[in-house]
C-alpha cells in the first residue's frame, strides 16, 4: 500500500502539490478568522460545583462575588475624606454602559474590611455583566480603560483581570516565539542536513501541519470553547511534530539516493519505510490526543482537537506532499550545501550510536539498573506534588494584576483572593428573625472548622446568603482543600444546602473531575496504543516494554517539574518565581504530550530495529545497526522538539512555561537515557523474546517474515548515516 502511495506521489506530483497549495490557502483563510472566535475562559468545568456557585452568586444574589477587584489609592487623602469618596463614586457612575452589574463600596456597606490598614486605599469588588467569561473580560477591559478618577490611582486584580493579562501575554508570546523559533529551526535543519534545500522541507511540513491545526480550531470554536492560550500550545505541537516527521522522510530519501536508487524508486521506498513509520506514529499520537476530548474543560478539549488534527495532517503531509517535492527535486535535494558544513561532516555520527548500543549491550543489567534508579530518583518529587488552580502567580513578577494582588494581601485585613465563597439557601429570609439567627449560627460553625480564618457575610438576597470563609493557609494547600470539603459537608441550619466556590474549590473540582475521568482516558490511550504498536511491530512484548519505559519517562518529567516550579529549585533561572504548586491543568496536558512524544521516538527506533532484524536475523546486531541507522535522525528530531519547546518556554505565562519545560525535560530524558541506553539494554536482556508472536517460538521470526539476507555495505554517505542495500 505505502509503496504504491509513494509511486503515486512521484507520478502525480503536480496534482499532489496543487492540492497542498489549496489546503494551505484554505488554512490561511480559516486562521484569519480564528482570533475573533477565541475565548477568555475554558479553564473551569461547567458542571463543577464551584462554577455553579459563581453563577448563583451572580444571578440569584447579585452581590458578594467579584469578577475584578479595583483598588483606589491616594497618597494624601484617606477613605474617610469626602473628596476621596466623591472621586471613587464619580468614577463608577461614569463606567461604560452595560459593563457593571454591581460595584460594592465601603461607604455603601459600612464594611471596614474594604478599607486598607493605612486608610489611604479602598477596594471595590465589581460584578461584571456579559455572557460568559469572554463577555465579562471584554467588559472589564472597557471599564479599565474608562476609569481614571482624578487624584487617585487605580489597580486591578481578580479573576477577569488575571485572565485578561494571561491572554494578552500569551498573544505577545506567540508572535515573539514564532519569529524566534522558525529561523532557529531552519538553522538547525541546515546543520542536520548540511544543505539549505533539504533543511527547508521539514519546516514546510511543520508549517502545513500547524496551519491545518489552527484551521481546525477555527472550525470547532463555535461548538467548543477555545481559549487564547490553547493556540500557543497547538502551534508548538504542530510545528514540532511536522518537522519531526519531515526530518525522517527527507533523511530516508537521501539515504536511498546514496544507496544508488533513482529518485522515483527512492521516493517509493521512502514512503514504504519511513512513510509507514510516520503514518503509524501520526495515528497513534492522534488517538492519544483524542483522549483529551473526554475532559470537560474547554482548554483541554480544544487542545486535544487541535493537536489531533495537526498530528494527523502532519502525517498525511509527510507521506504525500513531501514525497512529491522530493520527486520533483531528485538529487537537487542536496543543493545549496555550504562548504564549511561539508567539511565538518566526518561520516562517524551513525557509527557512534552503534558503538554506544554495543557498549551498553555488553553489560545490560548494570545499565538497566543504573538508568532505572536515576529515573526513579527524578520521579521522587512527584510524590509531594501540590495541585493548584491558576491565579495571579501564573503571571511573572511585575505584572500589574499580580502586583495589585500582592498589594492587597499586604495592605488589607482580608484580601478576598484567598477566601472560599459559600452561597447557602435557607428556608426563611435571612435578613431578619429566625432566618437571621440560622445564618449567624451557621457562620459560627464555619468559623470553628479546621483551617478557617474569619467568616464574613458578603451579601444576602431573600433566602440566600453569600459568606466568605478565610483560609489559614494558601489556596492550594491541603488544609484549604480539606476546608472546601468541610464547608460542603456542614449542614445549613434550617436550610436546603450550600454551594462552595473560590480558587481552592475550583482546584478541588478540577482534580476530582480529572481523577474521575483519568482511568477511562488512560485505558483508551493504552488500549489503542498497544493495539497499533502490536500490529506495527508484530510483537506482543515490545509494546509492553514501550509503555513501561514511557511510564518511567513521564514520572521522571513530572518529578523534575515539581522540583523546579513548586519547590523553587532553578525556577528563577527560567524566569519564573516559585509558585508553591503545579497548575491543575498542566498534568492533564503534559500527560498527553509526554506519552505522545515518548511513543513517537520509541516507534521510530523500534521499527528501524525491526527492519534490521528482518534483514540480519540477529537480535543483538539488529539493535546495534538499528540504533546506528536511526540514532542521528532521532537525535535531530529530539533537537527540533527541544528547540521549539525552549522557545515557547520563554513565555511570561507560568502555565505555558511549565508545560513546555516539562516536555523539554521529557524529550531530553527520552533521547539521552531511554533511547540510547535503556532500549538497547532491555532488548539485549529479552533477546529473541522481543519478537514473540502467537504461533512462533524462541529464535523463530513470525510467519511471513523474509529470511535473513546478507547486508551489502555501501560507502558512508555524506551526512554521516550508514547505508545498506537489501538484495532484491
Amino acid at each position: 500500500m505505502f509503496h504504491r502511495l509513494g509511486r503515486f506521489d512521484a507520478a502525480r506530483r503536480g496534482w499532489v502539490l496543487a492540492g497542498a497549495l489549496a489546503v494551505l490557502l484554505v488554512s490561511c483563510w480559516a486562521c484569519a478568522g480564528l482570533p475573533a472566535r477565541l475565548s477568555y475562559g475554558g479553564f473551569m468545568a461547567p458542571a463543577a460545583e464551584a462554577s455553579h456557585a459563581a453563577d448563583a452568586i451572580r444571578t440569584e444574589v447579585g452581590e458578594g462575588g467579584a469578577d475584578v477587584l479595583a483598588t483606589f489609592r491616594s497618597p494624601r487623602l484617606t477613605a474617610a475624606d469626602p473628596r476621596f469618596r466623591a472621586a471613587v463614586e464619580g468614577a463608577l457612575r461614569h463606567a461604560p454602559a452595560g459593563t457593571v452589574q454591581r460595584a460594592t463600596t465601603a461607604w455603601a456597606t459600612s464594611d471596614p474590611l474594604l478599607v486598607s490598614l493605612d486608610q489611604h486605599a479602598t477596594v471595590v469588588p465589581v460584578l461584571l455583566r456579559g455572557d460568559g467569561e469572554t463577555g465579562r473580560t471584554r467588559n472589564y477591559l472597557a471599564l479599565r480603560d474608562a476609569l481614571h478618577p482624578r487624584g487617585l490611582t487605580v489597580s486591578w486584580t481578580g479573576p477577569s483581570a488575571v485572565i485578561s493579562e494571561i491572554v494578552q501575554r500569551s498573544q505577545r508570546d506567540l508572535v515573539r516565539t514564532e519569529v524566534l523559533a522558525l529561523p532557529l529551526m531552519i538553522l538547525l535543519m541546515v546543520f542536520v542536513f548540511r544543505g539549505v534545500v533539504a533543511a527547508l522541507l521539514p519546516v514546510v511540513a511543520g508549517v502545513l501541519a500547524t496551519g491545518a491545526a489552527l484551521a481546525a480550531l477555527r472550525a470547532v470554536a463555535g461548538f467548543v470553547e477555545v481559549p487564547h492560550v490553547t493556540v500557543n500550545l497547538v502551534v508548538a505541537i504542530g510545528l514540532a511534530a511536522g518537522v519531526d516527521a519531515g526530518l525522517l522522510i527527507v533523511s530516508r530519501f537521501r539515504e536511498e539516493l546514496r544507496a544508488g536508487r533513482a529518485p522515483a524508486e527512492a521516493v517509493a521506498v521512502t514512503v514504504d519505510t519511513a512513510g509507514r513509520t510516520v503514518a503509524l506514529s501520526g495515528v497513534v499520537m492522534t488517538f492519544i490526543a483524542v483522549g483529551l476530548a473526554f475532559f470537560p474543560l474547554g482548554f483541554v478539549r480544544a487542545l486535544g482537537i487541535g493537536a489531533a488534527v495537526g498530528l494527523l495532517v502532519g502525517a498525511l503531509v509527510t507521506v504525500t506532499v513531501l514525497p512529491a517535492l522530493l520527486s520533483l527535486l531528485g538529487t537537487r535535494v542536496d543543493a545549496l550545501s555550504p562548504a564549511w558544513l561539508r567539511r565538518r561532516n566526518t561520516g562517524r555520527d551513525g557509527v557512534l550510536w552503534g558503538r554506544v548500543a554495543r557498549t551498553v549491550m555488553e553489560r545490560p543489567v548494570a545499565y538497566v539498573l543504573a538508568v532505572s534508579a536515576l529515573l526513579l530518583a527524578l520521579a521522587v518529587p512527584f510524590l509531594h506534588t501540590v495541585i493548584g488552580f491558576p491565579d495571579q502567580r501564573m503571571l511573572p513578577p511585575g505584572a500589574p494584576a499580580r502586583v495589585a494582588a500582592d498589594d492587597m494581601r499586604r495592605d488589607f485585613a482580608v484580601s478576598g483572593l484567598g477566601t472560599l465563597q459559600a452561597i447557602a439557601t435557607f428556608d426563611r429570609p435571612v435578613d431578619a428573625g429566625t432566618g437571621r439567627a440560622d445564618l449567624l449560627a451557621w457562620t459560627r460553625e464555619l468559623s470553628e472548622l479546621p483551617g478557617a480564618r474569619g467568616v464574613m457575610v458578603a451579601g444576602t438576597e431573600g433566602t440566600r446568603a453569600v459568606v466568605y470563609v478565610g483560609q489559614s493557609e494558601g489556596v492550594e494547600s491541603d488544609s484549604a482543600k480539606r476546608l472546601v470539603r468541610s464547608v460542603r459537608a456542614l449542614p445549613v441550619p434550617g436550610g436546603r444546602g450550600v454551594l462552595v466556590g473560590g480558587a481552592s474549590a475550583l482546584a478541588v473540582d478540577t482534580m476530582d473531575t480529572f481523577f474521575r475521568l483519568l482511568p477511562g482516558v488512560l485505558a483508551f490511550m493504552v488500549a489503542t496504543t498497544l493495539l497499533l504498536l502490536t500490529v506495527a511491530l508484530r510483537s506482543l512484548v515490545l509494546p509492553l516494554k514501550a509503555l513501561a519505559m514511557n511510564a518511567l519517562s513521564v514520572c521522571a518529567s513530572f518529578g523534575a517539574l515539581t522540583w523546579i516550579f513548586q519547590d523553587g529549585h532553578a525556577s528563577r533561572l527560567l524566569g519564573a518565581e516559585p509558585t508553591g504548586y503545579v497548575d491543575a491543568l498542566a498534568p492533564v496536558v503534559m500527560l498527553f504530550l509526554l506519552i505522545a512524544v515518548s511513543m513517537d521516538y520509541e516507534l521510530f527506533l523500534l521499527l528501524r530495529i525491526r527492519e534490521q532484524y528482518r534483514l540480519l536475523g540477529d537480535d543483538r546486531e539488529s539493535v546495534a545497526v538499528g540504533l546506528e541507522r536511526s540514532g542521528r535522525v532521532v537525535t535531530a528530531a529530539a533537537a527540533a522538539v527541544l528547540l521549539v519547546t525552549a522557545c515557547f518556554a520563554t513565555s511570561g505565562v507560568v502555565m505555558v512555561k511549565e508545560i513546555c519545560v516539562g516536555v523539554f525535560l521529557a524529550v531530553l530524558i527520552d533521547a539521552v537515557l531511554v533511547r540510547a541506553v535503556l532500549v538497547p539494554a532491555v532488548m539485549r536482556l529479552l533477546g529473541a523474546a522481543n519478537w514473540w508472536w502467537p504461533g512462533s517460538w524462541r529464535g523463530r521470526r513470525p510467519k511471513g517474515e523474509p529470511g535473513a539476507a546478507p547486508a551489502v555495505r555501501l560507502p558512508a554517505p555524506a551526512d554521516g548515516t550508514s547505508a545498506e542495500r537489501q538484495p532484491r
